[in-house]
């Protein structure tokens, strides 16, 4: 710093959260611990939730000095905070600050990272690398943290990854490799605490001391710490911090927040809506919590029904989190498919499970795709309906996902230089219509009934995500999309007879889900247990171990 600098740490990453930490029930004191070389003025702020700043203690430094502190006032604090801030008399550096405890863990966690991997080898070395330098060599966690990958593509080196044991294991995705990874914890005996985190995750190795901690200090034997995640390209922004399912949607809570404002901050530790369980990028919880293990989905919608089905408390906490790709950026007709039958089967297995309201979200998520001429999309949700409708059988069935995986079609995507789009103007705001058009639209399927005179020739070029895309798509032949947050491209045209064939599908299997609903639910209901069970996917394994000794 230079002379005459000020710096505070009112920020997502360096502040601390008093309420989180608190209800951890085990933080019976805290401390506040500064290594500074030169001279400068140290103030420690606490920061309420209706925003008043106050004064905890002021001290100065001179020469090279460690010092701690406790903080008396954490006994009387609830809410807000505690942050601190330097000003250099002269130029000097402060080589680093922290929160402490005096006050014994309430239990010392044998905690296992289990990371599942499917074909990111060069991801997965990257991220091993900084976990042996800045975690697993540390003495502090040598004995206590434990690196399992679930290697699901077989193809990962174990010399490459030292440090982590690797188990090789048949590609049932998500689901099987993180249930593998339970049994392999539970089969030690020796573990207390299991960590997931996906191979394409990045996250700063302090969110895992930070998550280690809480674990520790936690009373809560039904704790389920989900992380943050933040959005790749743009860090600073929310995409979920916590979630919630109902009426068969998931609903990522806080999103869109920015976490650079010290008054979000605030808002982003207050509980948005009820969240029941916390994405497999980053979530912890007690294997002694863990009553049920994952539903075959292969991906989507595992983590969601993990969390219900164990009734986890889930916690969310400023400064524990991970960076990926934007959720939406990944969207295509594959994900969707995956999506729309996870959200179709937990609702029929644990939600209200109500006919009605089951069709109406298939519909409506049909209809967006179909009307705006995305034919692959529609074709998958309606792949889906009709997958999820074939009762809790189809998911045995279908444990190896890629076979059926092939009869959806994927959007072309090209990938077009940044001139490209300076040149042609993308639309990412719906224009205001009048009633006659929007009336016109509705009866005409957005444009499918239309004579081909009527048709722009001109494409359409739209964001895939632009609230108001029926109306920009209204008319035209051709429609360029434009991915999120990226330079991906794909293009469709309006196709009468494509529409109309899918149209006709959908409506046929929405008339046979009416006529066997209550009779799909039930037998969901009554095998749930079953296909969540341990005992399902030590059977799973074990038969996929004598099948491989047989080749």
């Amino acid at each position: 710093m230079r002379a005459g600098q000020t710096f505070t740490f009112d920020t997502f990453y360096n502040a601390l959260s008093v309420k989180k930490w608190k209800q951890t029930g085990g933080v019976s004191s805290l401390f506040f611990g500064l290594f500074v070389r030169g001279k400068g003025k140290a103030t420690l702020f606490h920061r309420s939730n209706a925003g008043k700043i106050t004064v905890l203690w002021n001290k100065e430094f001179e020469n090279e000095i460690c010092y701690e502190e406790e903080i008396t006032a954490w006994q009387r604090l609830s809410e807000g905070l505690i942050y601190f801030g330097f000003t250099a008399s002269q130029d000097c550096r402060v080589e680093a600050a922290y929160f402490a405890t005096a006050a014994p863990m309430v239990q010392v966690p044998q905690l296992g990272i289990v990371i599942t991997h499917f074909n990111r080898q060069q991801y997965v070395r990257n991220s091993m690398q900084r976990l042996r330098r800045e975690l697993l060599q540390d003495a502090a966690y040598q004995n206590v943290i434990h690196l399992i990958i679930i290697d699901n593509s077989a193809n990962l080196d174990p010399a490459d990854v030292s440090g982590a044991r690797v188990i090789k294991n048949h590609n049932y995705g998500g689901s099987g490799g993180f249930a593998r990874g339970l049994l392999y914890l539970h089969e030690q005996g020796t573990f207390t605490h299991c960590l997931f985190m996906d191979d394409d995750i990045s996250c700063e190795v302090e969110s895992i001391r930070r998550c280690y901690a809480m674990l520790a200090y936690s009373v809560d034997k039904h704790i389920g710490l989900a992380g943050t995640l933040l959005d790749d390209h743009k860090p600073w922004k929310v995409q979920e911090k916590g979630a919630e399912f109902s009426g068969g949607v998931f609903r990522p809570l806080h999103e869109g927040a920015d976490v650079r404002p010290v008054e979000n901050l605030l808002k982003l530790e207050q509980d948005a809506g009820k969240p029941v369980y916390g994405g497999w990028w980053f979530f912890a919880f007690r294997l002694d919590a863990v009553s049920a293990y994952p539903f075959p989905f292969f991906v989507r919608g595992d983590d969601a029904l993990f969390g219900l089905m164990n009734h986890f408390n889930i916690v969310t906490v400023n400064g524990i989190a991970c960076f990926s790709e934007h959720f939406l950026s990944k969207e295509s007709a594959f994900t969707r498919y995956l999506g729309m039958r996870a959200s179709l089967a937990i609702y029929l297995m644990v939600g209200q499970g109500r006919t009605l309201p089951a069709l109406k979200m298939m519909g409506l998520a049909f209809l967006w795709c179909a009307l705006s001429c995305r034919y692959q999309s529609a074709h998958a949700i309606l792949l889906a309906l009709q997958d999820v409708s074939k009762g809790p059988n189809f998911w045995r069935q279908n444990l190896d996902f890629m076979p059926i995986a092939k009869r959806i079609q994927k959007e072309t995507l090209q990938c077009k230089d940044p001139a490209y789009f300076q040149s042609i103007p993308f639309r990412y705001e719906g224009k205001p219509e009048t009633r006659i058009r929007k009336y016109t639209r509705l009866i005409t399927l957005n444009g499918h009934l239309l004579p081909q005179g009527c048709l722009r020739k001109t494409p359409a070029y739209v964001g895939e995500y632009t609230r108001g895309l029926l109306g920009l798509t209204f008319r035209y032949q051709h429609i360029v999309y434009r991915k999120y947050e990226t330079q991906d491209v794909f293009e469709s045209q309006l196709n009468r007879s494509h529409f109309f064939s899918l149209l006709g599908a959908f409506i046929k299997a929405s008339l046979a889900f009416i006529v066997r609903s209550s009779v799909v639910r039930r037998s969901y209901r009554k095998e749930l247990p079953v296909l969540t069970s341990k005992a399902f996917w030590q059977n799973i394994y074990r038969a996929q171990s004598k099948s491989d000794s047989g080749h």
